[in-house]
């Protein structure tokens, strides 16, 4: 009769050994699978740099497939919730387009643009940046009128390298929507102190002229209900 020996089991270095191999080759197949299924998200990308103050139109845009990092949800997903918002600062040539790069509103209108140099004292904000809304108030010894209001600056020049809250003079081109508004700036550049104020985060009831009159309590024009 012949005797076989008893086979035992595997000793503990051999179990570990084949987890280890498992896990390797599961590892293998999921980078594989991740790799076939190829990027998981679809964002709106500038096919050329855009401008501040100009607004975003389709051929402007691409949409790209990316893998977004976790922090970065400020993105459009289509290019019709781009198209039509003006940028508030540059936007680079394949820079994904992000929300705090544009307006919250779409549909810009053509517009006049119309240069303004002015001492720092009448430019009524230092913090002031391109893209955002300015009102252009004229001041004569008779009273003082508004000539433009929600004007968007296009761009800012502030003389011999100094700082908007410095006092050298400040060159602003603001954005105004018809003719009209550009003879009512230059006119007031021509005969009164002009002064610029910030609008972007005001609300506006209209965009009917504003008149303050001396000889009255309160601004012409203005609710006071």
């Amino acid at each position: 009769m012949q005797i076989e020996r008893h086979r035992g089991l595997p000793g503990g270095r051999a179990v570990v050994g084949g987890a280890l191999v498992a896990l390797a080759v599961l590892g293998i197949f999921v980078a594989y699978d991740r790799a076939g299924a190829g990027p998981s998200d679809t964002v709106v990308m500038a096919t050329s740099g855009i401008g501040a103050g100009e607004v975003v139109e389709a051929e402007d845009l691409k949409l790209v497939e990316v893998d977004l990092d976790d922090e970065l949800t400020e993105v459009f997903s289509s290019i019709e919730s781009v198209e039509g918002r003006v940028a508030l600062g540059p936007i680079g040539e394949d820079e994904l387009v992000q929300s705090g790069s544009l307006t919250d509103q779409q549909g810009g209108e053509a517009a006049h643009e119309v240069a303004l140099e002015l001492p720092r004292g009448q430019v009524a904000v230092g913090r002031l940046k391109e893209g955002e809304r300015v009102d252009v108030y004229v001041s004569t010894d008779q009273a003082t009128h508004s000539v433009a209001r929600g004007a968007q600056v296009v761009d800012i020049d502030v003389a011999d390298g100094s700082t908007l809250t410095g006092d050298r003079e400040i060159a602003l081109v603001v954005a105004v929507p018809t003719e009209e508004a550009v003879a009512a700036v230059v006119h007031a550049l021509q005969t009164g102190e002009v002064t610029v104020v910030r609008s972007t985060l005001a609300e506006a009831s209209s965009s009917d002229p504003v008149t303050f009159d001396p000889s009255t309590s309160e601004p012409a024009g203005v609710d006071s209900g």
